[in-house]
């Protein structure tokens, strides 16, 4: 039995994580199908828009019971092992050279909030609850926090580390975790509005933008990095596609 499904049209590929009966907890099989699919999807040029849903009730309410347990009696060097199968996967998503787009409800906890904040962006629905409970376990999330300071900052991170606290949507947006809010019933419609806004756009300029905020971020404002921007919008206005998407932009001003 696999532990996602993917469907791919017209340029969208969904991912939708498929253990509804565990609230799409993540275990062994699932991290190798997700990493496989995304790095798949990655280099697929018939893909241009990767969107991550899950299955019920629930996005997915972390890592699962039944692995952590077995993880709490392993060795030192499988704990490693185990561990880094899962960086891979939080890696992946934030390294895909496609916009990715989560799609949040109910459960979003621990694991299944560092794959929203590994991707570009992220809808909820009003159902949606976040939390981090791995100090309530003994534990840190540590392979997920790099994703999670850069999407909600430190100071939001050292509370809801601390703490373990749950919160809704109102904080998951006030903190940047999320872009948007809707009712549960609006949420795949939602979705897939904001995906085809990314479709009608240049893949070759939504590509750049990807990297060009890999490149930026983190960075001191230095001569260098600014001499590096203006060698990439010159790069990139000199190609066919954003000469042609500025004259259709230019003849719809006219028009106005």
């Amino acid at each position: 039995m696999t532990m996602i499904k993917i469907s791919k049209e017209d340029g969208l590929a969904t991912i939708v994580l498929n253990r509804p009966e565990k609230r799409n907890a993540l275990n062994r099989q699932m991290v190798a199908e997700l990493t496989d699919a995304i790095q798949v999807l990655s280099e697929d040029a018939a893909t241009r828009v990767v969107m991550l849903r899950g299955e019920g009730e629930h996005f997915c309410a972390g890592a699962d019971i039944a692995l952590m347990e077995e993880m709490s009696n392993a060795s030192f060097t499988n704990n490693v092992e185990e561990a880094r199968k899962l960086a891979a996967l939080m890696y992946s998503l934030h390294a895909c050279v496609k916009p990715t787009l989560v799609l949040a409800q109910g459960a979003t906890f621990g694991g299944g909030l560092g794959l929203l904040a590994a991707c570009d962006m992220a809808l909820a629905a009003r159902s949606a609850i976040f939390g981090f409970s791995e100090v309530k376990l003994g534990v840190v999330p540590a392979v997920i926090s790099p994703y999670i300071l850069a999407a909600m900052g430190e100071r939001a991170a050292r509370y809801y580390f601390l703490t373990g606290a749950s919160f809704g949507v109102e904080k998951a947006l006030q903190h940047g975790l999320i872009m948007e809010v809707c009712d549960d019933q609006m949420l795949q419609s939602a979705g897939e509005k904001m995906a085809q806004t990314l479709l009608s756009y240049s893949p070759s300029a939504v590509t750049a933008v990807k990297v060009l905020i890999q490149e930026v971020s983190g960075q001191a404002i230095t001569p260098a990095l600014s001499e590096r921007t203006a060698h990439r919008l010159a790069a990139i206005r000199a190609t066919p596609e954003a000469k042609q998407a500025m004259r259709a932009f230019l003849e719809k001003k006219s028009k106005e």
